[in-house]
């Protein structure tokens, strides 16, 4: 049906024309006019379903049209999607025979997509892998995908190139056949770089085994010289010691005969010798005060302090150290002054070594004091702690020497005075054995006006009463 169907009234006008044309003889006529008209209704049924048919026809049409437009925009798509892909792209039947090749393929392997259509892609395969991939090809008949398959590739200028490649097979198509889906990647970028970081991790690994061993031999070399200083600091301590003792041997012998001499055993002495031999005394008192402050610094640097600890009366402890230096002070003319605390109140420490250190201090103070001049000393209970306080009148230390006077053999003084003597151990000793019993000696000083050293250590057992205030002389 090429042209359009009559209309309605065509058809009925043809119908009259016959009807006219015929001779009107009656009975016949009537049997003739009616059979007519039943021809036209039949014409006029099948022309509608011919009208219909031809709408729906075209309506087919149209639908047809418009899903051919949609198909070549999905294939245009395709298209672009197929030969922009960044990676290559392939498309082969079961055979290897390309049928279809994007441009990054088409780089890959040298050759234009074009010239790519129909040829075999195991002619890019290197020769002594072709056997291998074609059992791999072979297997890809039964439909099982294969992920990650390494292909070494011969490309057009004879470069060997590692592929990496992922095939997939899609539906069957009308010849009955499969089509192949070849993912490229090209793995020799990849290779080289794997490559150059296993020799970056060879050259590392060869740099930490020889700085290992450098650091080995350091070490060896640093515990020699450690265990050289030792034998040397041990050395050094056996002979501080064996010397100290060697001095105080004829010292106890010389105080032995002074006292000899200060009695008349032997005659009595007139004032000037008598003036002599006090200056010898004091002298040798002097000397053995040094000579035993170097054997207690030489014990503390051989090892471990041993400690007699206990629970230790604090005030009576205190009292019994005054009294070793109460004649100095009165003899240099130096006033002292201690604040007296509870008499009850006790603190767990070794009682020697307290002494030994209040003394230290004392002496300190007393040295650095000039005539006319006070020594202080107070005591008070803080958080558990003990803190024992030895206030002078002295020059004062430089806020950046403080911790230089705790060093061992370290004396300051200042500039165009006279050597006051001693080791320079009595303050480093101090805070050496305070430390061993868990405390500290700290100090605070204001050039020019006088220092504060404090004495630190810790209570078994909270104060029960609050420091009196009544001051007694020294």
């Amino acid at each position: 049906m090429t042209g359009p169907i009559s209309g309605n009234q065509n058809i009925e006008q043809f119908g009259d024309a016959i009807e006219t044309s015929r001779p009107r003889d009656g009975a016949q006529y009537g049997r003739e006019r009616q059979a007519g008209r039943d021809r036209h209704d039949q014409l006029l049924a099948a022309f509608e379903e011919l009208t219909l048919a031809e709408e729906e026809l075209r309506a087919q049409q149209e639908s047809l049209l418009e899903t051919h437009n949609l198909l070549e925009i999905q294939r245009n798509r395709y298209q672009t999607l197929f030969d922009h892909a960044p990676d290559p792209y392939l498309v082969t039947d079961g055979a290897g025979t390309i049928e279809e090749a994007n441009a990054a393929a088409a780089d890959l392997l040298g050759v234009p997509g074009k010239l790519l259509v129909g040829k075999s892609l195991s002619t890019f395969v290197d020769s002594r892998s072709r056997s291998e991939f074609r059992t791999h090809l072979g297997a890809l008949g039964d439909g099982a995908p294969i992920d990650k398959w390494t292909i070494d590739a011969r490309v057009h200028d004879g470069r060997l190139v590692a592929v990496e490649a992922t095939v997939s097979a899609l539906e069957t198509r009308l010849d009955g056949n499969r089509s192949l889906c070849w993912l490229l990647r090209d793995m020799s970028a990849r290779r080289d770089t794997e490559e150059s970081m296993q020799a970056l991790n060879r050259s590392l690994n060869a740099r930490v085994a020889q700085r290992t061993r450098e650091l080995e031999l350091a070490l060896q070399g640093e515990q020699a010289a450690r265990k050289e200083a030792e034998a040397a600091n041990r050395i050094k301590s056996e002979l501080f010691a064996r010397l100290s003792h060697e001095f105080r041997t004829p010292l106890h012998a010389v105080s032995g005969y002074l006292e000899i001499l200060q009695q008349n055993i032997h005659g009595n002495l007139n004032e000037e010798q008598r003036r002599d031999v006090e200056r010898i005394h004091q002298a040798q008192e002097h000397l053995l005060t040094l000579v035993n402050m170097i054997l207690d610094f030489a014990k503390l640097e051989g090892g471990p302090i041993e400690l007699a600890m206990a629970e230790i009366p604090i005030e009576e402890t205190l009292r019994g150290a005054e009294g070793l230096v109460a004649p100095q002070f009165a003899k240099k003319g130096v006033r002292y002054m201690h604040r007296k605390g509870d008499p009850t109140l006790t603190v767990f420490a070794d009682r020697e070594k307290v002494q030994q250190i209040l003394v230290n201090l004392l002496a300190n103070a007393l040295k650095f004091t000039a005539p006319g001049g006070t020594v202080e000393l107070e005591w008070r209970v803080e958080d558990d702690n003990l803190l024992v306080r030895v206030r002078d009148t002295g020059a004062g230390v430089p806020a950046d020497k403080l911790e230089q006077i705790f060093e061992p053999f370290v004396q300051l003084r200042a500039p165009g005075s006279v050597p006051s003597g001693g080791t320079g151990l009595g303050l480093a000793i101090s805070r050496d054995l305070a430390r061993a019993m868990g405390g500290d000696v700290t100090a605070t000083s204001s050039f020019g006006i006088g220092s504060v050293f404090t004495i630190t250590l810790p209570l078994r057992k909270r104060a029960t009463n609050k420091l009196s205030g009544a001051n007694t002389g020294g």
